[in-house]
């Protein structure tokens, strides 16, 4: 035989099939099942932040809105106000209700406990909260309401803080 004719007895060349898509190899399953469980995790911890958060962003737009309306309230009233928000914050971070019954001297040592960090309140805030409230002479207007913008600006501070 000729070599003609044994090239001839040949078959073609087969080419593999080509390789398709789907079923991904083990790898790519991997990648796909982790980028599945990090994105679900950051969104769980973004979700779980935020929520632990809110309560001071709530605060925030309290003291900004007490703020604005000091001018329009008596300092006892105002104060009555600050303490209101405290004792709230209080009761949220301790999950403790008989906060809400503290007055005096006993609101007084749990301000000085609560209130802790580089923000911390002043001796003379610290009274104003915790006595200034039930005081019928309070001194002179323009007087007051600076101590009470400054301790405004504190309490804003310690929340972002915190």
């Amino acid at each position: 035989m000729t070599p003609e004719a044994l090239l001839s007895q040949l078959k073609e060349i087969h080419e593999p099939a080509a390789i398709g898509l789907w079923p991904p190899a083990p790898g790519w399953w991997i990648l796909i099942i982790s980028t599945l469980f990090i994105i679900t995790l950051m969104a769980y911890l973004i979700r779980s932040y935020v929520k632990k958060n809110a309560w001071k962003k709530d605060a925030k737009q309290a003291i900004a809105a007490i703020g604005q309306q000091i001018n329009e309230r008596s300092p006892q009233q105002t104060l009555h106000l600050i303490n209101q928000l405290i004792k709230r914050i209080a009761i949220h971070q301790l999950n403790d209700p008989s906060i809400k019954a503290l007055t005096g001297s006993a609101w007084h040592q749990f301000l000085v406990s609560f209130i802790e960090g580089s923000h911390r309140l002043s001796q003379e805030q610290l009274t104003l909260l915790s006595e200034g409230q039930y005081k019928q002479n309070m001194g002179a207007d323009d007087e007051i309401q600076t101590e009470i913008t400054v301790l405004l600006t504190a309490l804003h501070n310690w929340i972002k803080e915190a």
